[in-house]
């Protein structure tokens, strides 16, 4: 059926003469039967008085529409996404580390639209899996956590019912199970880095100094590592002694013309052993900034491998989702509580941009660069340098 179109007789126009009125409306009868008709159709215009002939005239295709209150179907809005924060938030210890994280998610979700649905999923110690089992089912959408390794690797070789996409926030050390992937800041990553920087900046003859403990000796290796297969040598590695020592150690190291040191400890002891050092090149990894700058000795002329978060803080889209600046009298929060608020921005990130789709592969983050492989993402940090008591990106 054709349906009729609306039109209004401008008032600017005299009436038609009397008698045209019915030839009008047989003319427009015979265009509008024209224009339904299949090409080559000769259109049949029935005589005065005279039934119009069903054989004659065509059937107009029910796709047809001339008037210009065309029927559009209502627009399907996609429902929001359904996120669960896998976050051990009821653990003493990690509580601070955990509402972080969330914090710096909600703050990506807010500007999210449409805002995703979000449902917080605390557990205690050594309840990750039950935790999974009962915050997920299948109209889950992303799975954002959990934190520490030990529950990384429980939830990785767990026999769930029904595993949902999840992005895992500490290293795993082996290919998660899919529909698993990890994202996570690691030492690792930031040790290549700051020993590619030492390379780029020339120096001469560096050494690597091992502070002692396996955080500080994985740290050594790695940096080891990446000068190696930058420049096909390795590099001297030397492990920190007694304190009474320390003066001495640094006296040989200039006579041995020792011109960039590759610090693998932490800051409370880089901060104590920064005056033996004068003339000797810093290098360090996140590890080394642990205090707030205004709480730290003048680290002036250090550089250091870390979250662009912290080093490139003015960055627009980093602003737009920033913590809320503390009050007063409360204390600045922490580097290390820092990262972890970028972390969780990222992960809410990632998330918002896979949707129900895959993973994106680059990702420009607020940890680093990343990029996605064997269902993990590897970092590429920032390098910043120290000065006057405020954290720059080297080389502005």
């Amino acid at each position: 059926m054709i349906a009729p179109t609306r039109c209004r007789p401008s008032p600017s126009l005299s009436p038609p003469p009397r008698g045209a009125a019915s030839s009008g409306l047989a003319a427009l009868a015979a265009l509008i039967t024209a224009i339904a008709l299949p090409a080559g159709t000769v259109a049949q215009t029935p005589s005065s008085g005279a039934a119009p002939s069903s054989a004659n005239v065509p059937a107009v295709p029910p796709r047809l529409i001339l008037s210009q209150e065309v029927a559009t179907p209502p627009a399907q809005t996609e429902a929001p996404l359904r996120i669960v924060l896998l976050l051990p938030t009821e653990q003493p210890l990690l509580r601070r580390a955990a509402a972080s994280v969330r914090s710096g998610a909600m703050a990506a979700f807010a500007l999210s639209k449409p805002e995703p649905s979000v449902r917080d999923c605390p557990y205690p110690n050594e309840g990750v899996v039950a935790a999974y089992e009962r915050c997920v089912d299948a109209t889950v959408d992303w799975v954002i956590g959990p934190l520490s390794r030990s529950d990384v690797a429980a939830l990785a070789g767990a026999r769930l019912a029904l595993v949902r996409p999840t992005l895992m926030l500490s290293p795993l050390g082996a290919t998660p199970p899919a529909p698993m992937a990890v994202l996570a800041p690691d030492l690792d990553s930031e040790a290549e880095a700051i020993a590619r920087q030492a390379g780029d900046d020339a120096c001469r003859k560096p050494i690597v100094l091992d502070t002692g403990g396996a955080l500080a000796g994985r740290v050594a290796t790695a940096m080891t590592l990446a000068w190696r297969e930058r420049n096909a040598i390795g590099l001297p590695v030397v492990t920190l002694g007694a304190r009474s020592a320390w003066r001495k150690l640094a006296d040989g190291w200039r006579q041995d013309n020792v011109d960039c040191l590759l610090f693998s400890g932490g800051g409370a002891t880089l901060a104590e052993l920064r005056p033996y050092l004068r003339d000797i090149a810093i290098y360090a990894t996140s590890a080394s900034y642990e205090a707030p700058l205004e709480r730290t000795v003048d680290w002036t002329g250090v550089r250091i491998a870390d979250a662009p978060w912290l080093i490139d803080a003015d960055r627009a889209d980093f602003i737009a989702v920033a913590a809320p600046a503390p009050a007063p009298d409360a204390p600045a929060p922490s580097p290390t509580l820092a990262r972890l608020y970028a972390l969780g921005v990222d992960a809410a990130r990632i998330a918002l941009s896979a949707a129900r789709g895959a993973l994106p592969v680059e990702f420009d983050g607020a940890i680093g660069r990343l990029t996605l492989r064997d269902a993990q993402y590897r970092r590429v940090p920032m390098v910043g340098e120290f000065r006057e008591r405020a954290l720059v990106k080297a080389g502005s």
